[in-house]
């Protein structure tokens, strides 16, 4: 949790937090420990999200550079507001002998950093794509990131932090499978270390009283209360896997194997893959996975078999719903 500027001055991450008398619990330190440059954060109601990007503001801001900008972007500057004027708060109370400027008409902070350089701090809404065009950054926080259309992360906020190797914190209670939604599943494979993501449930905060969570729970359906409280991307996963790139429109989501011969599967997604690891389940146009393998059994007479209870029960040429995975028994005249 140390950084530190080419001149040797270190920033303590964990002195900082205590100095400023805050103290993260174990999900939030997970966070605040990590040196990914995208650290993308999936987060029940009342996780401490908002806390979280308070004081990664306030421990970029105090960062040992000759000069920083930052930016904490969101929806509307409404929500910007909740993270940048608490961050004001904490910086009136104890870091004001550090205050250079503060402009809340331009919601705007500058301050005397660790190392005695010039950073500064600036809130920003996503509903004025012009506000986020111009300088390069050596931070953005982004707050209900799952709410931002994907062309203000691709084409305003990312370049941005292009030129400085910015770092970027995403936070947001998920909203379905978007964007946002497709960095985080990039940071849980493991592969960039330049992106790492958490899924934090509401129940990590140990403020909360779990009965009231446990309450809702049973108000909710399963669904609604994995997003909103477990901080989880609910529904099959539209995104192509990066191994096997299935399910995949481009395949007939059939397959004829012999007797003696089973079906691989993709080390990565678990699905059903050829020879070569490639997908073979089909993305319907509806967005439905479907897949169905067909034994061929050399035995008397000729008859066609499909799992009961499972569509096409008794019919042939049905193809059944690849989350079963079932297979069906064609029994043939040798």
């Amino acid at each position: 949790m140390r950084a530190m500027n080419s001149r040797g001055v270190r920033l303590d991450k964990a002195a900082l937090f205590e100095a400023l008398g805050y103290a993260p619990h174990a999900g939030q330190l997970e966070i605040h420990r990590s040196n990914a440059r995208f650290r993308v954060v999936s987060c029940g109601v009342r996780f401490g999200k908002s806390t979280l990007a308070i004081y990664e503001c306030i421990a970029e801001l105090m960062a040992p550079r000759a000069e920083s900008i930052g930016w904490v972007v969101a929806p509307t500057y409404d929500l910007s507001e909740r993270i940048f004027g608490r961050v004001l708060s904490v910086v009136n109370k104890r870091l004001k002998h550090r205050i250079k400027l503060i402009s809340e008409r331009d919601r705007r902070v500058v301050i005397v950093n660790a190392g005695g350089g010039r950073s500064e701090l600036r809130a920003k809404s996503a509903d004025n794509s012009d506000s986020l065009l111009g300088e390069g950054l050596d931070y953005v926080v982004v707050d209900e990131a799952a709410r931002l259309d994907a062309a203000i992360w691709h084409e305003h906020l990312s370049q941005r932090l292009l030129d400085r190797r910015g770092r970027a914190l995403l936070i947001s209670t998920p909203n379905g499978w978007d964007w946002f939604a497709h960095l985080h599943r990039r940071g849980q494979k493991g592969r960039d270390a330049e992106v790492k993501s958490w899924s934090g449930a509401s129940w990590r905060n140990p403020a909360l009283d779990r009965a009231l969570i446990d309450a809702e729970r049973a108000r909710l359906s399963a669904d609604a209360f994995a997003a909103l409280y477990g901080g989880e991307f609910v529904g099959e996963d539209p995104f192509p896997c990066d191994v096997c790139h299935g399910p995949s429109p481009d395949v007939t989501g059939m397959v004829m194997l012999r007797e003696d011969e089973a079906v691989a599967e993709c080390r990565e997604c678990g699905k059903p893959v050829n020879g070569a690891g490639h997908t073979l389940v089909r993305r319907e146009p509806s967005g439905q996975a479907t897949f169905v393998s067909i034994t061929l059994i050399h035995r008397e007479g000729c008859k066609v078999h499909f799992p009961p209870g499972q569509p096409g029960d008794g019919q042939a040429g049905v193809l059944i719903d690849a989350g079963d995975r079932e297979r069906a028994v064609v029994e043939m005249d040798g």
